[in-house]
């Protein structure tokens, strides 16, 4: 005997929402998407260039001389970030703000790609997960950051959406907006492989589980065509290609698309890195400053057993797959938190909304104000206090304050005279620890980025920074007076420096105090004449 199940339920639950947003909700969505971009743009400029940003920043110099970005793949990041780094740069000047400001941007589009899924998660899931990405201390204090991983996470959400639009409305658009997240996470950063790789695996673990416990709700018939898909395809591989290939101007890089793997499986299984962590340290962040999230992992274990709503399902199965993954490796570095937190967001606000339905909305509102309120004490405290302070985990290599004591009086005398620009200056770090320098740097002319073992006999200039490890040597060369400061870049490497600035050069600039470094020569030559007299 056949048995007939009436699939019209899921067939409606399927269906997306159209009804357009009321005038309440509507200014609820502004007001998430207005704190999101205030909390990334507010100050943006106040925290020091970031090692990774100096390394960034030197990339679009070179891309500026050179007409392209020539790919590396020992550089385990793809190509796209440094092109928008630099129409931002040409447009905008060569400041930090211009730097960061595609990142907030990325970032805060992020949150309106949360809103934009109302129409099948439902409007108040929706709206509570964009407010916890709006908040979170990783997706406030990274966004503000000119560095890779927001492009991911933008790319990942459009996966996600356009998959998501495929299974309940079947639209060319859905197609290729998870066509453009695909090309957008390979043209980002290696990592997407893990990502492809939870998310294929997650789609038959999800259809095995509802062997158990029932079917989801069933795909929509598609509206788009194999030439749709062709379309999408084509443009999303040529796009790939011309970045990679420095827009068809080094063909030689190309293979780099997948040589990485192998640099990148070196790297991270050598443990010679020095970012190696133990399996438990995206837990701990979590623990210590993503409050929503760690709700959402809790959550993710029964919806990934009994939920029989796909899309949620699908993230908490890709979610904890991503985590898995990203725990087993032991490279890592805490600004991947951006790409292995957001499926965690949707089931914490998924979980808000089933409770104000099924229990009470007062009780929702309160445990939802409470938990998002740790989110954003933290991201105040973070982003405004403790910016630079090492004591934070989020502060990782980050440059200290420390630097304004060689940018202040550079940017003072070339305000006085802007000749300055001119004035000669010598840099000696280990090879590789000098950024964010040569990019702080990138507008002085006079400025030399030394090898450890290729300085030049005359070290004289009007300014020197100088690692601890090369201070007895260079000093036995100097043959002026200079003002001579210690100073700390970056405390997290253990490096310290010697700082020196030129007394005929700068003595206005630092009027009144005298010369802490004058040369032995000089040294006995005013002993003797004191003794004469």
């Amino acid at each position: 005997m056949t048995t007939l199940v009436d699939v019209s339920p899921l067939l409606a639950a399927a269906a997306p929402d159209r009804k357009a947003p009321s005038p309440r909700r509507l200014w609820i969505d502004i007001a998430i998407l207005g704190l999101a971009l205030f909390l990334r743009l507010f100050l943006l400029a106040m925290k020091p260039a970031h090692f990774d940003e100096g390394v960034n920043g030197w990339f679009v110099d070179e891309m500026t001389k050179n007409g392209y970005y020539h790919y590396d793949p020992t550089n385990f990041h793809g190509p796209f970030h440094f092109y928008i780094l630099f129409i931002a740069q040409t447009l905008l000047g060569r400041h930090i703000w211009a730097l960061r400001l595609p990142l907030v941007l990325a970032s805060t589009a992020s949150v309106w790609v949360v809103l934009s899924l109302r129409h099948w998660l439902g409007e108040r899931t929706c709206q509570v997960a964009a407010m916890a990405m709006a908040v979170s201390p990783a997706m406030t204090f990274y966004g503000r950051y000119a560095i890779h991983e927001s492009w991911m996470l933008l790319s990942l959400l459009l996966i996600f959406r356009g998959g998501l639009g495929l299974w309940r409305r079947g639209e060319r658009i859905d197609l290729w907006t998870l066509l453009a997240g695909v090309t957008g996470c390979i043209l980002t950063k290696e990592t997407y492989a893990i990502h492809f790789a939870a998310l294929l695996l997650a789609i038959p673990t999800l259809m095995a589980l509802e062997l158990i416990t029932g079917p989801g709700e069933p795909a929509v018939p598609q509206r788009w065509t194999r030439m749709d898909a062709a379309i999408g395809g084509v443009v999303g591989l040529w796009v790939i290609i011309f970045f990679y290939s420095g827009g068809f101007l080094d063909g030689s890089s190309l293979p780099g698309l997948w040589l990485t793997f192998r640099e990148w499986f070196t790297t991270g299984t050598s443990g010679a890195s020095g970012h190696e962590k133990l399996w438990h340290y995206w837990l701990e962040m979590m623990e210590r400053y993503e409050l929503p999230t760690a709700v959402g992992l809790v959550a993710a274990v029964w919806v990934g057993l009994l939920e029989r709503r796909r899309p949620l399902r699908l993230l908490a199965i890709w979610g904890c797959g991503v985590l898995t993954a990203f725990s087993i490796i032991r490279y890592k570095t805490p600004w991947c938190i951006l790409s292995l937190m957001w499926p965690f967001l949707f089931l914490f606000a998924d979980g808000i909304a089933r409770l104000a339905r099924k229990v009470d909305p007062w009780v929702a509102g309160a445990l939802g104000v409470a938990v998002l309120g740790h989110s954003i004490h933290n991201s105040y405290l973070l982003n405004f206090w403790n910016e630079t302070d090492e004591n934070e985990p989020y502060v990782y290599v980050q440059t200290l304050p420390a630097i304004h004591h060689l940018l202040d009086p550079l940017n003072a005398i070339v305000a006085r005279n802007p000749a300055s620009i001119h004035l000669s200056g010598k840099i000696l770090f280990p090879t590789g620890d000098s950024h964010p320098l040569p990019w702080l740097l990138g507008d002085y002319t006079g400025v030399e980025f030394l090898e450890e073992k290729k300085a030049p006999k005359e070290m004289d200039a009007d300014f020197l920074l100088i690692a601890d490890a090369f201070v007895s040597d260079v000093e036995d060369r100097l043959t002026e007076r200079y003002f001579r400061q210690p100073i700390t870049l970056r405390g997290n490497s253990g490096d310290s420096s010697n700082l020196y600035f030129r007394e005929a050069t700068f003595g206005w600039y630092f009027d009144g105090r005298r010369p802490e470094f004058t040369p032995h020569a000089k040294a006995g030559e005013e002993g003797k004449m004191t003794n004469d007299k």
